[in-house]
């Protein structure tokens, strides 16, 4: 048994969860985390708890939403913003159609991508393309970069917005989010962030965008079934989500209620209608595992292991589209690999799951992971390739 997979030993540098704050956790190693996290057992625990709640009748929503509004609380103290910035919802595609269909914009404007943007970011704005959007794609160099300044030079006077993951799914990339809001600034419109391979794992500067969404399920560690909205109402005052449902409203109950949409002042205008409460539950224990944590230390520690990923990647011979400047990365790397799904099939087998396809092979690194994790990763592919 390797040390990777002797949870009695001590590798250097330890991991800053253990193993046994997971259920089912009994991997060479977990590379899998950009895809989904494993279960936390106290998200387990916390999601069972809550939806228990519901057998207290009107008691039962005291516990549900009062678990709502830790969440909220938790993750504005993660990004340095108000309670009142944070809006949850049913999952992050939903969030970016409201942002999408929220956005003041004439046929003839445009909004700015790049190639390495998920679809969840993509699909909202190219719908629009329907009614006379351009989407314009800003394409990677080849050193794998997309520079701020490519993104500068796709904007011009028909731009209306910036819409960019802080870390990207495909390699890894992390943008600067101070370098792209000064653009934005320039032209005078939103800087929209998806921060769902940031958040948990490297700082998130939410003071620079307009909008950041996430996921709930990567690397905050929690469950699937919640979409998180950080709304910036000094840089976007007054703006109005393009979907709108029972608990966007400030009191359902009104006179007028045939006549307007009276929406809530804050981020809990972007929220529809009832969420996974018990998921939001199970979100705000993983968001308790990752506030005993040092933020700085969680950075660390995943751009140590993705170095070390790199260097060993770099040694076997396997092209590496990840940088190699810390300030430009996460927990993500990434690799060229022409049968990537099979490898990365065979690679779960072996104990060790990272993600595979379009090319490529992603291996995630997060707290969870210690020091022989990027060992392990290269172990594995040898073991399945021969090489």
């Amino acid at each position: 048994m390797t040390a990777a997979a002797n949870s009695s030993s001590v590798s250097d540098p330890p991991a800053l969860l253990g193993r046994d704050a997971f259920t089912g956790l009994d991997h060479r190693a977990y590379l899998y985390t950009g895809a989904h996290a494993p279960a936390l057992r106290r998200v387990t625990e916390a999601i069972a708890r809550a939806h228990e709640a519901q057998s207290l009748g009107p008691g039962g929503r005291d516990v549900l939403f009062g678990a709502e509004v830790e969440a909220r609380a938790k993750l504005a103290a993660m990004v340095g913003r108000a309670t009142a910035d944070v809006g949850l919802l049913g999952d992050a595609s939903t969030a970016w159609n409201a942002i999408a269909r929220g956005l003041a914009w004439e046929p003839g404007d445009n909004v700015v991508l790049n190639e390495y943007e998920h679809p969840s970011v993509v699909l909202p704005f190219l719908r629009l393309k329907e009614d006379g959007l351009e989407v314009r794609v800003v394409r990677r160099g080849p050193d794998w970069d997309i520079p701020a300044d490519a993104i500068a030079a796709a904007c011009d006077v028909r731009t209306r917005a910036i819409a960019v993951s802080h870390v990207g799914y495909v390699t890894g990339l992390r943008h600067d989010l101070a370098e792209l809001a000064a653009i934005a600034d320039r032209h005078g419109i939103p800087l929209l962030v998806d921060a769902s391979h940031a958040l948990g794992v490297v700082p998130v500067e939410a003071e620079h965008a307009a909008i950041v969404v996430s996921a709930s399920y990567k690397w905050l560690l929690g469950p699937y079934g919640v979409g998180i909205v950080i709304w910036n109402r000094d840089r976007l005052p007054g703006f109005r989500p393009g979907l709108v449902g029972w608990r966007s409203t400030t009191e359902i109950f009104t006179d007028d209620r045939f006549e307007r949409v009276n929406v809530s002042d804050d981020a809990r205008r972007f929220q529809l209608g009832a969420p996974s409460l018990s998921g939001i539950a199970g979100l705000s224990a993983a968001l308790s595992e990752l506030e005993a944590l040092d933020p700085a230390a969680v950075e660390r520690h995943a751009l140590a292991l993705s170095a070390r990923a790199i260097a060993a990647l770099e040694d076997a011979g396997l092209e590496v589209t990840t940088p190699r400047d810390p300030a430009r990365r996460a927990g993500n790397v990434a690799f060229l690999h022409s049968d990537g799904e099979r490898v990365a099939a065979r690679m779960a087998e072996l104990g060790v799951p990272v993600w595979g396809g379009d090319g490529r092979i992603r291996a995630s690194f997060h707290v969870l992971n210690d020091g022989d994790a990027p060992a392990a990763l290269v172990d594995a592919l040898r073991e399945v390739t021969g090489a």
